[in-house]
């Protein structure tokens, strides 16, 4: 379930890593897709389109995750600030698809 990070977790991912290029936002979905349990992904691109497309065999989330999906802070793989010291996924925190968001704009 996607859940808004609380204060004290949100400052200390503002030092984390921020996603500037298309092979960042590639690994990045390809490694939440790890994190999901796949274990068959597919990356289609669009390069005249400019769009990007992962698809995979994971677990992915429910629909009551998707109004949250992609607001900053919001995460299911990161809950407290003893979860940043003990990383069990792959993924950026949980953070990726907002900060794919930025850079797409």
């Amino acid at each position: 379930m996607i859940k808004t990070l609380s204060k004290e977790v949100q400052a200390k991912l503002r030092s984390g890593i921020a996603i500037f290029s298309l092979q960042q936002c590639v690994e990045e979905l390809v490694l939440n897709s790890i994190d999901a349990g796949a274990t068959c992904v597919a990356v289609k691109i669009d390069i005249e389109a400019c769009k990007v497309q992962v698809i995979d065999n994971g677990s992915g989330m429910g629909r009551e995750d998707m109004e949250k999906v992609g607001m900053r802070y919001c995460t299911s793989k990161c809950g407290s600030l003893e979860d940043l010291d003990n990383l069990r996924f792959y993924g950026f925190r949980g953070e990726a698809i907002a900060s794919i968001i930025s850079f797409a704009l």
